[in-house]
């Protein structure tokens, strides 16, 4: 066992130097994150421009990183790429991920990159008004520009710790119950506890005890959901 986990991060390591070298030639508008998947608790190996989204190295893994672990994407897929996030500051990025794959599919690590098209767009609406203001009849198509991301839901927030990721996940699926824990069924109690369940949030150290606390319950109850869930 121990010659397959020194396997892997030997793997893993090889993508260190990468990161500085994605980071440099891409610029500080683009952040370069390496996850160790095997760590969740202090996944990020390496990181270039990480005053992005103010993580440094031993940050977490984030709630999105997360998901593709519960639904196994990265069977299917080498990356994902073309979804938003939004930085520190509240600009909107562009992001992709990367799977590092062993030699039998595993996860590994993945290797990520958070592009600030703050400055694009902003240089993008001063050419609009310039071509606009020259009277040029031109249709332009919104979504083309990207006006379309002002109402998207952003996948994917940036935690500097452990307790930080779990606390965010509950509590998301908690208010969009619109529902106060003390006034929920056990139905809507074990409805909570699936969703968090599907987003991996069971795969964190300690998640029982900060569950429990949240929906006014026990880690038995919990425990109890978990398991009837399970046996569906």
């Amino acid at each position: 066992m121990a010659a397959i986990v020194k396997s892997i991060t030997r793997t893993i390591d090889h993508y260190i130097s990468f990161v500085e070298f994605l980071g440099t030639f891409l610029g500080d508008n683009c952040e370069v994150v390496l996850h160790d998947t095997t760590s969740k608790e202090k996944s990020v190996l390496a990181i270039a421009n990480g005053h992005i989204s103010g993580r440094g190295v031993g940050a977490p893994l984030t709630d999105l990183a997360l998901k593709f672990l519960v639904d196994e994407v990265y069977r299917e897929k080498n990356w994902m790429m073309g979804y938003t996030t939004e930085g520190r500051n509240g600009h909107i990025l562009h992001s992709a991920t990367y799977f590092i794959k062993g030699s039998e599919g595993e996860l590994l690590g993945m290797l990520c990159l958070n592009m600030d098209t703050s400055d694009m767009r902003a240089a993008r609406d001063l050419i609009n008004k310039v071509i606009h203001s020259a009277g040029f009849d031109r249709t332009v198509n919104k979504e083309d520009f990207g006006a379309a991301n002002a109402g998207e839901e952003h996948s994917e927030t940036f935690p500097k710790s452990m307790e930080d990721l779990t606390e965010s996940l509950i509590v998301r699926v908690i208010s969009d119950t619109n529902i106060l824990p003390e006034r929920m069924t056990s139905d809507e109690k074990m409805d909570v506890v699936s969703t968090l369940n599907d987003r991996g949030v069971f795969m964190l150290k300690g998640a029982i005890k900060d569950v429990a606390k949240h929906l006014v319950v026990s880690e038995a109850t919990v425990y109890r959901y978990l398991q009837k869930i399970n046996d569906k």
